[in-house]
């Protein structure tokens, strides 16, 4: 399998940190040059530091995704730049403090979709838009979550964007197939990031006894599966859904 990126342009939302880092961190390694994209500055210039370091190529560019204005400069930087974009990779995102739904307040619901679902068709529509220009077509991923997949009571807001993410992935993928962009969805189940922080030591616990393999995810793990994706070793896939939760069914 061809795995380098070498010549490939990259942009990773929510790259300073977790999954977001590991894979902005290892598609440089495989030889894009990659957009670290994030709020947390401080954090997102440390992950270019690291890149840099060994040799590769990144820039760090803070975009709150939350703004679609923002998301149309951060998709305008390599075209600045007289590059096409070729990866993106989005993965921002956050979860909701356990409530049951008929608890969520409004306020909580939206800020949840805003962040979890609408930027993501936001980074989609337009990393599409650039791919479709030249003809060349290009790879989008998006994170979403075993919880899109599947009920998980107290994080109602999460499971809807999830889901909402996976058939944003599905339906764009087969309307823009014939014309070379592939776009596919990861499903990380629970995996050791800072997102899990909602639920406490207790519930971390609890998520490792529910997993078959016995422990939490990694984001290296994550990130190996996304770059995969981002290359041409899977040319032939678009409009699938990833699992990678150590065969974790509920």
């Amino acid at each position: 399998m061809e795995l380098s990126l070498k010549g490939k342009n990259a942009i990773v939302t929510g790259g300073a940190l977790g999954i977001g880092k590991e894979t902005s961190v290892l598609l440089a390694k495989q030889g894009a040059t990659v957009i670290v994209s994030d709020i947390k500055e401080e954090e997102g210039n440390l992950v270019v530091e690291e890149i840099q370091n060994f040799g590769g190529n990144a820039l760090f560019v803070k975009c709150d995704v939350t703004k679609e204005e923002e998301i149309i400069q951060l998709t305008n930087t390599f075209q600045k730049q007289n590059k096409r974009l070729d990866i993106m990779v989005n993965n921002a995102g956050i979860a909701n403090k356990p409530t049951f739904m008929h608890k969520v307040t409004t306020e909580v619901w939206n800020k949840l979709i805003l962040m979890d679902l609408t930027s993501v068709f936001w980074c989609q529509k337009y990393a599409t838009k650039h791919m479709l220009d030249d003809r060349k077509g290009g790879s989008i991923v998006n994170v979403a979550s075993i919880a899109g997949l599947g009920a998980s009571p107290s994080l109602g807001p999460y499971c809807v964007a999830k889901a909402g993410v996976i058939e944003l992935s599905t339906t764009g993928a087969l309307e823009v197939a014939k014309y070379g962009v592939r776009i596919n969805a990861v499903c990380p189940g629970w995996t050791e990031t800072a997102i899990l922080d909602v639920a406490g030591d207790r519930g971390k616990t609890t998520m490792e006894k529910n997993i078959p393999m016995g422990r939490l995810g990694k984001p290296t793990e994550v990130a190996n599966l996304i770059a995969f994706l981002a290359s041409d070793a899977s040319s032939f896939i678009t409009g699938s859904v990833y699992r990678i939760d150590g065969g974790t069914r509920s």
